[in-house]
């Protein structure tokens, strides 16, 4: 595996989805991130204030720029579904995961709408990354996700 295709959405319900009609195209489900991975309410103020899954998002080696958005759109009550696929099976999971019954986030909204906010630090505070765990940014990023490349498989996450 060598790319990655990660998208958000408004429910648990549409995140869920995505992931089984991923597994039932041949991904393998530990291949499937869903964070948070059941469906967990908001407060009254309509945001998570726990900050438990912010590193489940760390632990997925997402670039500090696309990492940011994806921490606070869980913190807003969002759900972000990230598979890692064979570069044979990128167009498949795209088209499953951009569908318009799938209702994905514009990310390039949510993105300039967190733009200033901080990465929030990892709990354990490693002492970094290995730059060649994080996934690169990829050009055939299509609307409501982005896709991700590296040269090696990550090993787990």
């Amino acid at each position: 595996m060598n790319r990655n295709v990660t998208a958000i959405y408004r429910t648990h319900a549409v995140a869920d989805l995505v992931r089984r009609e991923l597994a039932n195209v041949g991904v393998s489900r530990s291949s499937i991130h869903v964070v948070p991975d059941t469906d967990v309410a908001v407060a009254p103020n309509g945001r998570r204030d726990d900050d438990r899954y912010l590193d489940d998002l760390h632990d997925m080696n997402l670039p500090d720029n696309d990492l940011r958005t994806y921490q606070h759109c869980v913190r807003d009550g969002d759900y972000v579904v990230s598979v890692e696929v064979d570069d044979d099976l990128v167009t498949r999971v795209q088209e499953i995961m951009k569908r318009p019954e799938t209702e994905a986030r514009d990310f390039a909204a949510r993105d300039e709408e967190f733009f200033n906010e901080p990465v929030v630090p990892h709990s354990n505070a490693p002492a970094g990354r290995d730059p060649a765990s994080v996934w690169q940014p990829d050009t055939t990023s299509a609307s409501g996700m982005r896709s991700y490349r590296r040269d090696r498989p990550a090993g787990g996450i």
